[in-house]
């Protein structure tokens, strides 16, 4: 297995367990927030691509340093109930989707219900 996509699941274990003790378990209804990020507009293109396809709301965002372009920030969030092997599940789709369209994936995160 990709060493890279076995970081994010370890990443993700170790979140799931501050988020359990936050109170999350699988009747938490939790807007779960994938980070992407894209040197080329072509490759941020085809990632939204897919995502639409997959009806998953995303965001897009430019970033730049003082004059030089630098590329796109793109954020997928996904409102559900969440266990961890669903949330690894997930990542896991996430990944091959990033690797087959030319994009970073950064990790995900999620703000806690009240």
């Amino acid at each position: 297995m990709n060493h890279e996509l076995l970081q994010h699941f370890d990443r993700n274990e170790k979140m799931w367990e501050i988020w359990e003790q936050k109170g999350v378990n699988s009747e938490t209804e939790l807007t779960v927030n994938f980070h992407f990020y894209a040197v080329k507009k072509d490759r941020m293109q085809l990632l939204t691509q897919e995502l639409e396809s997959d009806e998953i709301v995303f965001r897009v965002k430019e970033t730049r340093t003082l004059l030089f372009f630098k590329g796109w920030q793109i954020e997928a969030d996904i409102k559900q109930k969440w266990d961890l092997i669903l949330l690894q599940a997930k990542m896991g789709r996430m990944f091959l989707m990033a690797e087959q369209t030319g994009v970073s994936l950064e990790g995900c995160g999620a703000v806690m219900p009240k």
